[in-house]
């Protein structure tokens, strides 16, 4: 169903989602394009992954637009791109993002517990986020060019060069086991709150709180079976485990514009929001002199 943000023009929404979509598919294109060296080097085994990443893109795109073409969300990004522009505006946004993003101070400020597992949730799924679609896409690979030695090839681009029994090599090849480890321990955490806090027992709902631990700690599972099968079991049930693998990630990049993950990417885009109230100049009410709102706000 559309989301008409303005009467005038019920096709607003349609509009701007196509547009904005065939922008994306563009970029992702021309990134895999120059990424896997004018599709030289292409991993058919990512082949699944590769259209549900295109899709997951093509379906937050389009959550996007419609939460940027909400009245009051519009006004927020018109403003807060306006007064990004600038030495100050800058440096808001970049230290915005390290307490939100970073250090997670809003909710360290609630509870250390919370905290722990937010960030082992967050950074582990942040983390794979950018393991993930490097490979995916194509943006990163690796080249045999010694009989012990790969190159770490970034966009077609030579980066540097590792033995392959390495330290570094075994950290890189294991990154999605390490972030897995992290996401585990994270879901493990917030599955014992939800269970034992009996506030959070009242409010959660099994789709909304539930099942995206479970998808997470499924997909984390299941991906560091396939290290397992791979160097302790002689690859024994390696294509089950990959098959349940894949589905357990297209399942997560589908759902995951619509899901209670939709808060990953409204969290960068929402730095907006303090911006717009911390930016301008406070004006103070005419009768009792308290500062109550900014001249931007009220002239909005």
């Amino acid at each position: 169903m559309n989301f008409y943000p303005y009467e005038e023009d019920s096709l607003l929404f349609s509009k701007k989602s196509a547009r904005n979509v065939f922008i994306v598919l563009v970029i992702v294109f021309f990134s895999v394009y120059i990424g896997s060296e004018q599709f030289g080097y292409f991993d058919m085994a990512l082949y699944g992954y590769l259209w549900a990443t295109i899709l997951c893109f093509v379906l937050l795109t389009i959550r996007i637009t419609s939460w940027t073409l909400r009245p009051p969300t519009r006004r927020l990004w018109k403003q807060g791109i306006k007064m990004m522009f600038s030495a100050k505006g800058l440096a808001f946004v970049f230290k915005t993002l390290y307490t939100n993003i970073g250090e997670q101070r809003f909710i360290r400020n609630r509870s250390v517990y919370r905290w722990a597992q937010h960030m082992f949730i967050s950074w582990g799924v942040i983390f794979s986020f950018a393991i993930t679609f490097s490979l995916v896409l194509n943006w990163l690979h690796f080249e045999l060019v010694e009989p012990k030695t790969y190159a770490a090839v970034v966009f077609g681009i030579p980066m540097f060069r590792m033995g392959v029994d390495s330290p570094l090599a075994i950290a890189i090849y294991h990154g999605l086991n390490w972030t897995g480890i992290a996401v585990i321990i994270g879901c493990g955490m917030a599955l014992y709150r939800r269970v034992t806090d009996e506030k959070k027992i009242v409010e959660q709902s099994k789709e909304y709180d539930f099942f995206p631990l479970f998808l997470l700690i499924a997909i984390s599972i299941t991906g560091s079976l396939l290290t397992v099968s791979a160097l302790w079991m002689e690859g024994a049930f390696y294509l089950g485990i990959a098959l349940a693998h894949q589905i357990t990630v297209i399942v997560f990049l589908l759902y995951f514009p619509f899901s209670k993950f939709w808060h990953l990417p409204l969290r960068i885009l929402a730095v907006m929001v303090p911006m717009y109230h911390a930016m301008a100049e406070q004006k103070q009410c005419a009768r009792c002199g308290i500062e109550y709102a900014t001249a931007t706000q009220i002239k909005d």
